[in-house]
């Protein structure tokens, strides 16, 4: 493992370790760190005991999936402006995780889901951050506002989307762009055209987690 995959192994294990001794902690997030019950969202891809984003696999094709994924999802998302990958991912977690732990204009206390989602943001010299909404809201007046105003609710639309994946290890952003390397290789080999500026990599796994780890690479298909 090199400095930079131990230096993000650090980052998340801080992360984690500060939520499972918070007082404040969700039972769901302590699922998501391996502690708990089964509760597992009707969700294809990787299962976790958390709640995530419903969606239909429409076809494998060796290589990747599509997946259809609904135009109801809402995401609370941060930009993280000229940041490292590993600075994002921690501030980005950080701003989310305080929204949902009570930092909003209800106090409300709202379960974490999965998977984190970081995509680059090229633009800013950074990344957005963005945590999926529970389904149970059903727009976003049904939510709290967050007190953060770096904090703010994303509604994609829905969109076929080709998945690479699951993968292991703790990938840093370097390993992720190889991963999209490969999935852009294999849609321009089968004659799919897709949206650069949508790709998000997807990480569903626990940092205490050191085996069986899964994360995924999305992008969004342009239709015909």
């Amino acid at each position: 493992m090199g400095s930079r995959e131990v230096m993000l192994v650090v980052v998340l294990a801080c992360v984690a370790l500060t939520l499972v001794e918070s007082t404040a902690v969700p039972e769901s997030v302590l699922r998501l760190f391996g502690v708990g019950g089964d509760v597992r969202g009707e969700a294809c891809g990787p299962q976790v005991d958390i709640e995530t984003p419903a969606c239909q696999v429409v076809e494998s094709r060796g290589k990747y999936e599509l997946r259809k994924y609904m135009d109801t999802e809402i995401w609370a998302e941060t930009l993280v402006a000229n940041s490292s990958y590993e600075g994002a991912a921690f501030t980005g977690f950080y701003r989310c995780f305080n929204f949902i732990s009570g930092k909003n204009s209800k106090n409300m206390k709202i379960e974490m889901t999965g998977p984190v989602h970081i995509s680059p943001a090229p633009d800013a010299k950074g990344y957005k951050v963005a945590f999926f909404v529970p389904s149970r809201f059903k727009t976003v007046n049904d939510l709290p506002t967050p007190t953060d105003p770096n904090v703010h609710f994303y509604q994609p639309g829905g969109a076929l989307k080709a998945v690479i994946g699951p993968f292991g290890g703790f990938p840093t952003d370097k390993d992720y762009e190889a991963k999209f390397a490969e999935l852009k290789k294999a849609l321009d080999k089968d004659s799919l055209k897709y949206d650069e500026s949508t790709v998000v990599y997807a990480g569903y796994s626990s940092p205490f987690q050191f085996r069986g780890r899964q994360q995924e690479v999305h992008v969004n298909i342009v239709p015909l």
